[in-house]
């Protein structure tokens, strides 16, 4: 009787534990990490007002609706400041083996350090993804103050499934 009663108080003390053991709201989906660093930044694409959205996810870095590459093929990065302007090439060997060159720019300080952040996280494949979760579609030269009308309603784009292809598009 004794053992019963002790087996049902360490039951009862530890139940508590475990529902104060997650953070509820807090948490991230469990998968939300499982296909590596993803982040999302809204540059402009080889000149400056041709919008474009940049995305890395896994060992994919691409412009949507227009193509990528994989890690494997990233060659070197460098950047220079014009004025407001910061301009970002990313060397890389296209599929058909040439070294090319891409071009992202930025006017916003803190949209090209997100930017570049994410560029040596992906390159470095770091199990530690650090997702922009600010706020969506306000960090880059076109600010929407803090509203992803990607699909004509407020929404994290992190809440979609991972796009495998890149030829989809998520912006209008």
């Amino acid at each position: 009787m004794k053992s019963l009663f002790l087996l049902l108080s360490l039951a009862t003390l530890a139940s508590p534990l475990k529902v104060l053991a997650d953070f509820g709201d807090a948490d991230f989906p469990s998968s939300a990490f499982s296909d590596g660093p993803k982040s999302y930044h809204d540059a402009w694409c080889r000149r400056i007002k041709n919008e474009c959205r940049v995305r890395f996810q896994g060992s994919g870095m691409w412009v949507e609706g227009q193509g990528g590459i994989q890690s494997n093929q990233y060659l070197g990065f460098r950047f220079d400041r014009d004025g407001s302007e910061t301009y970002n090439y990313v060397r890389y060997r296209s599929d058909s083996g040439e070294e090319k060159q891409a071009l992202f720019l930025f006017s916003n300080r803190s949209a090209q350090s997100d930017f570049i952040r994410a560029l040596f996280r992906w390159k470095k494949q770091v199990a530690s993804p650090i997702p922009n979760y600010r706020l969506p579609a306000s960090q880059g030269p076109q600010d929407t103050q803090g509203r992803d009308k990607s699909y004509g309603v407020p929404m994290n784009p992190y809440e979609r499934p991972p796009i495998t292809d890149w030829s989809e598009k998520t912006t209008p």
